[in-house]
């Protein structure tokens, strides 16, 4: 298949979690560009997996081998499909945070996505929102849903590099 992203499809009906953590992890290494594993329900009842790839065409060889080196599947399906993909932009900005006892500024990294052009949407890395979290949690209790949501709303379509400020004074002070 000549260029393009492919989805591979195979079914795993005989490997332990840890494996199966194992070559997810080094898909996204591979250049994946999505992984799902979904539980199923085999022949005679037995526990299986279906593995979703989302990988380059000119990439398969490379994951064919590991499906059959590391997981021992005897076949895999290509399906066609049509992909729509939203341009995304990764960034890092600075964020403010105020409260009613203070204002601290954290690195923050986000992604937006746009469709032809137009700012659709941010998302904030989750790894940061646990780490402001984390940090924040002597002043007052930011719980990661509500840093998410006003960070996210927040950014509306400010260009990249300016500073997120948000204000959680409505939030309860820690003792």
């Amino acid at each position: 298949m000549a260029g393009g992203v492919i989805l591979l499809m195979a079914q795993i009906d005989d490997a332990p979690g840890e494996l199966l953590g194992h070559v997810i992890k080094r898909m996204t290494e591979m250049g994946a560009k999505n992984v799902q594993l979904l539980s199923s329900l085999g022949k005679k009842g037995r526990p299986a997996y279906v593995l979703l790839v989302d990988i380059n065409a000119e990439d398969e060889p490379e994951f064919a081998a590991l499906l059959v080196g590391d997981l021992g599947i005897w076949g895999y399906r290509v399906l066609e499909s049509q992909h729509k993909h939203f341009d995304i932009k990764r960034y890092q900005t600075r964020l403010e945070v105020r409260w009613a006892g203070g204002t601290v500024t954290f690195p923050l990294r986000l992604k937006r996505i746009l469709s032809d052009g137009v700012f659709m949407r941010a998302k904030a890395e989750h790894d940061d929102l646990a780490a402001i979290s984390a940090q924040i949690t002597e002043h007052l209790r930011a719980p990661i849903a509500v840093l998410k949501a006003a960070i996210e709303t927040a950014v509306g379509s400010k260009e990249p590099g300016e500073v997120l400020q948000i204000d959680l004074s409505g939030l309860s002070v820690t003792k």
